[in-house]
Protein backbone atom coordinates (compact mmCIF):
# COMPACT_ATOMS: atom_id res chain seq x y z
CA UNK A 1 0.00 0.00 0.00
CA UNK A 2 1.69 3.24 -1.31
CA UNK A 3 1.35 6.58 -0.44
CA UNK A 4 2.63 9.69 -2.76
CA UNK A 5 3.14 12.88 -0.82
CA UNK A 6 3.33 16.07 -2.65
CA UNK A 7 4.41 19.49 -1.72
CA UNK A 8 4.00 22.10 -4.20
CA UNK A 9 5.26 25.72 -4.86
CA UNK A 10 4.49 27.90 -7.14
CA UNK A 11 7.47 26.65 -9.67
CA UNK A 12 8.33 23.09 -7.98
CA UNK A 13 6.54 19.82 -6.94
CA UNK A 14 8.90 17.82 -4.33
CA UNK A 15 7.34 14.03 -3.73
CA UNK A 16 7.99 10.75 -1.90
CA UNK A 17 6.30 7.84 -2.78
CA UNK A 18 6.21 5.81 0.58
CA UNK A 19 5.19 2.41 1.11
CA UNK A 20 3.00 2.23 3.95
CA UNK A 21 3.63 -1.11 5.34
CA UNK A 22 7.40 -0.51 6.41
CA UNK A 23 6.86 3.42 5.98
CA UNK A 24 10.09 2.96 3.56
CA UNK A 25 10.23 5.81 1.08
CA UNK A 26 11.30 4.17 -2.26
CA UNK A 27 11.19 7.31 -4.80
CA UNK A 28 11.88 10.66 -4.41
CA UNK A 29 12.54 13.93 -6.28
CA UNK A 30 11.09 16.99 -7.21
CA UNK A 31 10.50 19.25 -10.59
CA UNK A 32 11.87 22.10 -10.80
CA UNK A 33 11.27 25.90 -12.48
CA UNK A 34 7.57 24.75 -13.88
CA UNK A 35 6.72 27.40 -16.47
CA UNK A 36 10.49 28.07 -16.98
CA UNK A 37 11.93 26.88 -20.75
CA UNK A 38 14.52 25.05 -18.31
CA UNK A 39 12.52 23.00 -16.09
CA UNK A 40 13.61 19.86 -14.95
CA UNK A 41 13.49 17.07 -12.70
CA UNK A 42 15.59 15.10 -10.04
CA UNK A 43 14.51 11.91 -9.27
CA UNK A 44 15.79 9.23 -7.07
CA UNK A 45 15.10 5.55 -6.96
CA UNK A 46 15.75 4.91 -3.21
CA UNK A 47 15.03 0.83 -3.45
CA UNK A 48 18.07 0.84 -6.32
CA UNK A 49 20.02 3.64 -5.46
CA UNK A 50 19.18 5.03 -9.15
CA UNK A 51 19.27 8.99 -9.63
CA UNK A 52 18.25 10.36 -12.74
CA UNK A 53 17.60 14.25 -13.73
CA UNK A 54 16.86 15.43 -16.98
CA UNK A 55 15.51 19.14 -18.64
CA UNK A 56 11.56 18.48 -19.62
CA UNK A 57 8.93 20.99 -20.65
CA UNK A 58 6.58 22.19 -18.01
CA UNK A 59 4.44 24.55 -18.51
CA UNK A 60 2.36 24.23 -15.96
CA UNK A 61 1.82 21.97 -12.51
CA UNK A 62 -0.41 19.20 -15.13
CA UNK A 63 2.40 18.39 -17.03
CA UNK A 64 4.67 18.36 -13.68
CA UNK A 65 2.24 16.03 -12.22
CA UNK A 66 2.63 13.92 -15.80
CA UNK A 67 6.30 13.65 -15.52
CA UNK A 68 6.29 13.10 -12.25
CA UNK A 69 3.53 10.08 -12.35
CA UNK A 70 5.42 8.64 -15.82
CA UNK A 71 8.85 8.50 -14.00
CA UNK A 72 7.30 6.59 -11.13
CA UNK A 73 6.57 4.40 -13.75
CA UNK A 74 9.73 4.50 -15.93
CA UNK A 75 10.32 0.39 -17.02
CA UNK A 76 14.31 1.06 -16.42
CA UNK A 77 14.15 2.94 -13.03
CA UNK A 78 10.37 3.42 -12.03
CA UNK A 79 9.14 1.63 -8.57
CA UNK A 80 5.39 1.04 -9.82
CA UNK A 81 3.60 -0.73 -12.53
CA UNK A 82 0.18 0.73 -12.85
CA UNK A 83 -1.45 3.63 -10.84
CA UNK A 84 -3.50 1.15 -9.23
CA UNK A 85 -0.90 0.60 -6.71
CA UNK A 86 -0.80 4.25 -4.93
CA UNK A 87 -3.34 4.14 -2.42
CA UNK A 88 -4.36 8.07 -2.41
CA UNK A 89 -2.16 11.51 -2.90
CA UNK A 90 -1.48 13.80 0.29
CA UNK A 91 -0.95 17.29 -0.46
CA UNK A 92 1.03 19.57 2.10
CA UNK A 93 -0.92 22.30 2.37
CA UNK A 94 0.43 25.29 4.24
CA UNK A 95 -3.21 27.68 5.39
CA UNK A 96 -6.08 25.96 7.11
CA UNK A 97 -7.16 29.51 7.95
CA UNK A 98 -9.58 28.57 11.25
CA UNK A 99 -11.97 26.71 8.61
CA UNK A 100 -9.27 23.55 8.70
CA UNK A 101 -8.70 21.92 12.39
CA UNK A 102 -8.02 18.29 10.45
CA UNK A 103 -6.87 16.62 7.11
CA UNK A 104 -9.43 16.66 4.36
CA UNK A 105 -10.47 14.72 1.65
CA UNK A 106 -10.37 16.66 -1.97
CA UNK A 107 -13.52 18.00 -3.02
CA UNK A 108 -14.13 20.64 -5.63
CA UNK A 109 -15.82 22.30 -2.73
CA UNK A 110 -13.54 21.53 -0.62
CA UNK A 111 -10.96 23.34 -3.05
CA UNK A 112 -13.35 26.10 -3.49
CA UNK A 113 -13.36 26.90 0.16
CA UNK A 114 -9.22 26.37 0.70
CA UNK A 115 -8.96 29.16 -2.14
CA UNK A 116 -10.92 31.30 -0.42
CA UNK A 117 -7.86 31.34 1.89
CA UNK A 118 -5.08 32.31 -0.56
CA UNK A 119 -4.82 35.61 0.50
CA UNK A 120 -3.32 34.44 4.27
CA UNK A 121 -0.56 32.18 2.17
CA UNK A 122 -0.17 34.09 -1.06
CA UNK A 123 3.11 32.45 -1.73
CA UNK A 124 2.65 28.60 -0.73
CA UNK A 125 -1.13 27.53 -0.76
CA UNK A 126 -1.93 28.77 -4.80
CA UNK A 127 1.11 26.38 -5.99
CA UNK A 128 -0.59 23.15 -3.38
CA UNK A 129 -4.21 23.80 -5.34
CA UNK A 130 -2.64 23.91 -8.75
CA UNK A 131 -0.90 20.60 -8.04
CA UNK A 132 -3.75 18.86 -6.77
CA UNK A 133 -5.92 20.11 -9.55
CA UNK A 134 -3.26 18.80 -11.98
CA UNK A 135 -2.85 15.69 -10.35
CA UNK A 136 -6.95 15.46 -10.54
CA UNK A 137 -6.85 15.86 -14.26
CA UNK A 138 -4.30 13.22 -14.73
CA UNK A 139 -4.99 10.50 -12.72
CA UNK A 140 -8.99 11.05 -11.50
CA UNK A 141 -9.16 8.07 -10.10
CA UNK A 142 -6.87 8.71 -7.37
CA UNK A 143 -7.70 9.91 -4.21
CA UNK A 144 -6.49 13.12 -2.90
CA UNK A 145 -5.99 14.51 0.78
CA UNK A 146 -4.66 18.28 1.95
CA UNK A 147 -2.94 18.33 4.97
CA UNK A 148 -2.58 22.11 6.82
CA UNK A 149 0.15 23.19 8.31
CA UNK A 150 -1.84 25.34 10.39
CA UNK A 151 -4.45 22.29 11.20
CA UNK A 152 -2.41 21.37 14.52
CA UNK A 153 -2.67 24.97 16.16
CA UNK A 154 -6.60 25.55 15.74
CA UNK A 155 -6.46 23.80 19.32
CA UNK A 156 -4.70 27.25 20.63
CA UNK A 157 -7.23 29.26 23.35
CA UNK A 158 -8.41 32.48 22.48
CA UNK A 159 -6.33 34.55 24.77
CA UNK A 160 -3.08 33.04 22.85
CA UNK A 161 -4.04 33.20 19.56
CA UNK A 162 -5.55 37.28 19.53
CA UNK A 163 -3.52 40.01 18.71
CA UNK A 164 -4.07 43.47 21.06
CA UNK A 165 -5.34 45.03 18.48
CA UNK A 166 -8.32 46.72 17.44
CA UNK A 167 -10.89 43.73 17.36
CA UNK A 168 -12.04 44.87 14.15
CA UNK A 169 -9.22 43.45 12.39
CA UNK A 170 -9.74 39.85 13.50
CA UNK A 171 -13.41 40.04 12.34
CA UNK A 172 -12.40 41.70 8.90
CA UNK A 173 -9.52 39.80 8.15
CA UNK A 174 -8.81 37.26 10.51
CA UNK A 175 -5.83 38.62 11.72
CA UNK A 176 -4.80 36.49 14.75
CA UNK A 177 -1.98 33.95 15.81
CA UNK A 178 -2.20 30.94 13.10
CA UNK A 179 0.99 28.68 13.71
CA UNK A 180 2.93 26.65 11.13
CA UNK A 181 5.01 23.42 11.12
CA UNK A 182 1.78 21.54 12.26
CA UNK A 183 2.55 18.18 11.07
CA UNK A 184 6.17 18.23 12.27
CA UNK A 185 4.67 18.93 15.86
CA UNK A 186 2.25 15.96 15.08
CA UNK A 187 4.83 13.78 14.05
CA UNK A 188 7.39 14.45 16.76
CA UNK A 189 4.55 14.36 19.47
CA UNK A 190 3.84 10.76 18.13
CA UNK A 191 7.32 9.81 18.58
CA UNK A 192 7.56 11.46 22.03
CA UNK A 193 4.59 9.71 23.73
CA UNK A 194 6.61 5.86 22.64
CA UNK A 195 9.44 7.52 24.71
CA UNK A 196 7.51 8.49 27.38
CA UNK A 197 5.54 5.75 27.08
CA UNK A 198 2.22 8.04 27.92
CA UNK A 199 -0.72 8.54 25.73
CA UNK A 200 -0.92 11.96 23.83
CA UNK A 201 -2.97 13.17 26.07
CA UNK A 202 -1.42 13.12 29.31
CA UNK A 203 1.55 14.95 27.78
CA UNK A 204 2.94 18.55 28.43
CA UNK A 205 5.81 19.30 26.35
CA UNK A 206 8.26 22.15 24.45
CA UNK A 207 8.97 21.35 21.01
CA UNK A 208 11.42 23.24 18.77
CA UNK A 209 11.68 22.97 14.92
CA UNK A 210 14.75 24.95 14.00
CA UNK A 211 15.86 24.70 10.38
CA UNK A 212 15.46 27.44 7.81
CA UNK A 213 12.58 28.58 9.33
CA UNK A 214 12.04 28.03 12.91
CA UNK A 215 9.10 28.32 15.38
CA UNK A 216 8.63 26.30 18.98
CA UNK A 217 5.56 24.96 20.41
CA UNK A 218 4.03 24.45 23.88
CA UNK A 219 2.15 21.06 24.14
CA UNK A 220 -0.77 20.90 26.47
CA UNK A 221 -2.34 17.69 27.39
CA UNK A 222 -1.41 16.52 24.09
CA UNK A 223 -2.34 19.40 22.34
CA UNK A 224 -0.96 22.86 20.78
CA UNK A 225 -1.84 25.37 23.57
CA UNK A 226 0.68 28.14 22.12
CA UNK A 227 3.54 28.73 19.24
CA UNK A 228 5.77 31.48 18.28
CA UNK A 229 4.65 31.83 14.55
CA UNK A 230 2.05 33.80 14.23
CA UNK A 231 -0.20 35.35 11.48
CA UNK A 232 2.40 34.39 8.94
CA UNK A 233 5.72 32.42 9.56
CA UNK A 234 7.86 35.85 10.32
CA UNK A 235 6.82 36.20 14.38
CA UNK A 236 8.82 34.31 16.44
CA UNK A 237 12.67 32.81 16.04
CA UNK A 238 15.57 34.09 14.54
CA UNK A 239 15.65 32.27 11.16
CA UNK A 240 17.85 32.01 8.29
CA UNK A 241 16.48 35.10 6.25
CA UNK A 242 13.08 36.16 8.48
CA UNK A 243 13.73 38.52 11.39
CA UNK A 244 11.49 36.98 14.03
CA UNK A 245 10.16 39.10 16.66
CA UNK A 246 10.91 43.03 16.84
CA UNK A 247 9.33 46.32 17.80
CA UNK A 248 7.06 46.89 14.93
CA UNK A 249 7.46 50.50 15.10
CA UNK A 250 11.23 49.63 13.46
CA UNK A 251 9.10 48.54 10.52
CA UNK A 252 7.60 52.20 10.08
CA UNK A 253 10.73 53.54 10.83
CA UNK A 254 12.58 51.86 8.25
CA UNK A 255 9.46 52.70 5.41
CA UNK A 256 10.45 56.58 6.66
CA UNK A 257 14.40 56.76 6.77
CA UNK A 258 14.97 54.19 3.53
CA UNK A 259 12.06 55.28 1.77
CA UNK A 260 10.85 51.81 1.46
CA UNK A 261 7.37 50.68 0.37
CA UNK A 262 5.05 47.42 1.62
CA UNK A 263 6.98 45.08 -0.88
CA UNK A 264 10.75 46.52 0.12
CA UNK A 265 10.10 46.61 3.97
CA UNK A 266 8.28 43.17 3.47
CA UNK A 267 11.42 41.41 1.78
CA UNK A 268 13.81 43.13 4.36
CA UNK A 269 12.09 41.08 6.96
CA UNK A 270 11.30 37.79 5.29
CA UNK A 271 14.26 37.64 3.13
CA UNK A 272 16.75 39.95 4.45
CA UNK A 273 17.11 39.49 8.30
CA UNK A 274 17.34 36.51 10.54
CA UNK A 275 21.41 34.78 10.17
CA UNK A 276 21.69 36.53 6.75
CA UNK A 277 20.81 39.75 7.74
CA UNK A 278 22.94 39.83 10.72
CA UNK A 279 25.94 38.48 9.30
CA UNK A 280 25.83 37.94 5.37
CA UNK A 281 25.62 34.12 6.16
CA UNK A 282 22.11 33.03 5.82
CA UNK A 283 22.60 29.09 5.98
CA UNK A 284 23.32 27.90 9.62
CA UNK A 285 26.41 25.57 8.62
CA UNK A 286 28.66 27.78 7.37
CA UNK A 287 27.85 30.63 9.62
CA UNK A 288 28.63 28.16 11.95
CA UNK A 289 32.10 27.48 10.43
CA UNK A 290 32.30 30.91 9.89
CA UNK A 291 31.69 31.34 14.34
CA UNK A 292 34.63 28.78 14.78
CA UNK A 293 36.92 30.90 12.94
CA UNK A 294 36.47 33.97 14.72
CA UNK A 295 34.09 35.74 13.00
CA UNK A 296 32.53 38.32 15.85
CA UNK A 297 29.37 39.02 14.22
CA UNK A 298 29.01 35.16 13.57
CA UNK A 299 29.62 34.50 17.08
CA UNK A 300 27.12 37.26 17.67
CA UNK A 301 24.11 35.82 15.76
CA UNK A 302 24.57 32.44 17.52
CA UNK A 303 24.26 34.01 20.95
CA UNK A 304 20.63 36.08 19.71
CA UNK A 305 19.89 32.92 17.65
CA UNK A 306 19.66 30.92 21.04
CA UNK A 307 19.05 33.00 23.45
CA UNK A 308 16.00 33.88 21.68
CA UNK A 309 14.80 30.38 21.91
CA UNK A 310 15.74 30.24 25.25
CA UNK A 311 13.94 32.67 26.19
CA UNK A 312 10.73 31.01 24.50
CA UNK A 313 11.25 27.60 26.52
CA UNK A 314 11.53 29.63 29.92
CA UNK A 315 7.52 31.21 28.56
CA UNK A 316 6.29 28.56 27.35
CA UNK A 317 7.40 26.63 30.93
CA UNK A 318 5.57 29.10 32.96
CA UNK A 319 2.80 28.95 30.46
CA UNK A 320 2.72 24.67 30.95
CA UNK A 321 3.09 24.77 34.91
CA UNK A 322 4.69 21.06 34.09
CA UNK A 323 6.75 19.68 31.21
CA UNK A 324 7.53 15.78 30.46
CA UNK A 325 10.11 16.51 27.91
CA UNK A 326 11.40 19.23 25.95
CA UNK A 327 12.02 18.12 21.87
CA UNK A 328 14.88 19.47 19.48
CA UNK A 329 14.12 18.87 15.95
CA UNK A 330 14.50 20.16 12.43
CA UNK A 331 17.90 20.67 10.40
CA UNK A 332 19.62 22.60 12.70
CA UNK A 333 18.68 21.13 16.25
CA UNK A 334 18.87 17.90 14.64
CA UNK A 335 22.16 18.43 13.69
CA UNK A 336 24.48 20.29 16.22
CA UNK A 337 25.20 19.37 19.46
CA UNK A 338 26.55 22.67 20.36
CA UNK A 339 23.66 24.58 19.02
CA UNK A 340 21.22 22.30 21.40
CA UNK A 341 23.59 22.55 24.44
CA UNK A 342 23.78 26.72 23.76
CA UNK A 343 19.92 26.78 23.90
CA UNK A 344 19.51 24.78 27.64
CA UNK A 345 23.08 25.68 29.18
CA UNK A 346 22.40 27.06 32.52
CA UNK A 347 18.78 25.96 33.10
CA UNK A 348 19.86 23.55 35.92
CA UNK A 349 17.98 25.44 38.40
CA UNK A 350 14.67 25.39 35.99
CA UNK A 351 15.34 21.43 36.09
CA UNK A 352 16.72 20.78 32.70
CA UNK A 353 20.50 19.29 32.79
CA UNK A 354 22.09 17.98 29.33
CA UNK A 355 24.44 14.96 29.41
CA UNK A 356 27.06 16.09 27.32
CA UNK A 357 28.36 12.44 25.87
CA UNK A 358 24.80 11.78 24.78
CA UNK A 359 24.09 15.14 23.47
CA UNK A 360 27.38 14.45 21.45
CA UNK A 361 26.16 11.35 20.42
CA UNK A 362 23.63 12.99 17.80
CA UNK A 363 25.64 14.97 15.61
CA UNK A 364 25.39 15.87 12.12
CA UNK A 365 24.20 13.28 9.51
CA UNK A 366 23.55 10.84 12.19
CA UNK A 367 19.66 10.86 11.72
CA UNK A 368 19.86 9.69 15.36
CA UNK A 369 16.98 10.22 18.10
CA UNK A 370 17.55 9.85 21.46
CA UNK A 371 17.06 11.56 25.20
CA UNK A 372 19.84 13.95 25.68
CA UNK A 373 19.33 14.76 29.84
CA UNK A 374 20.91 13.51 32.33
CA UNK A 375 19.28 10.53 34.35
CA UNK A 376 18.54 13.10 37.40
CA UNK A 377 16.97 16.15 34.98
CA UNK A 378 13.57 16.22 36.25
CA UNK A 379 12.85 17.34 32.55
CA UNK A 380 13.77 15.02 30.07
CA UNK A 381 15.58 16.32 26.84
CA UNK A 382 15.14 14.62 23.41
CA UNK A 383 16.35 14.97 19.75
CA UNK A 384 13.63 13.43 17.58
CA UNK A 385 14.62 13.96 13.84
CA UNK A 386 11.27 15.34 12.05
CA UNK A 387 9.02 13.36 9.26
CA UNK A 388 6.27 15.44 7.83
CA UNK A 389 5.91 13.41 4.51
CA UNK A 390 5.70 10.54 6.62
CA UNK A 391 2.62 12.02 8.83
CA UNK A 392 1.52 13.52 5.65
CA UNK A 393 1.22 10.03 4.45
CA UNK A 394 -0.25 8.46 7.29
CA UNK A 395 -3.32 11.43 7.99
CA UNK A 396 -3.87 10.40 4.35
CA UNK A 397 -4.54 7.21 4.89
CA UNK A 398 -7.08 7.73 8.09
CA UNK A 399 -9.10 10.12 6.14
CA UNK A 400 -8.81 7.82 2.92
CA UNK A 401 -9.71 4.91 5.32
CA UNK A 402 -12.52 7.12 6.99
CA UNK A 403 -14.10 8.06 3.93
CA UNK A 404 -14.42 4.36 2.64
Amino acid sequence: MKVLVINCGSSTIKFQLIEMENNQVIAKGRCDMLGYDESNILYKNVLTGKNVSYEVLMPTHKEGMEVLISTLMNEEYGVIKSLDEIYAVGHRMVHGGERFADAQLVTDELLEEVEKLSSLAPLHNPGCIMGVKGIMEIAPNLKNVVVFDTAFHQTIPDFNYLYAIDYKYYEKYKIRRYGFHGTSYKYVLGRLSKYLNKPKENINAIICHAGGGASICAIKSGKSYDTSMGFTPLEGLVMETRSGDLDPAIVTKLMREENLDIDQVDAVLNKKSGRIGLTGIGDFRLMKEAAISGNERAILARKIQTNRTKKYIGSYMAELNGVDAIVFTGGVCENNADERKMIVDNMENLGIKIDDSKNDVITAGSGKEGIISTDDSKIKVFVIPTNEELEIAKETMEVVESAN
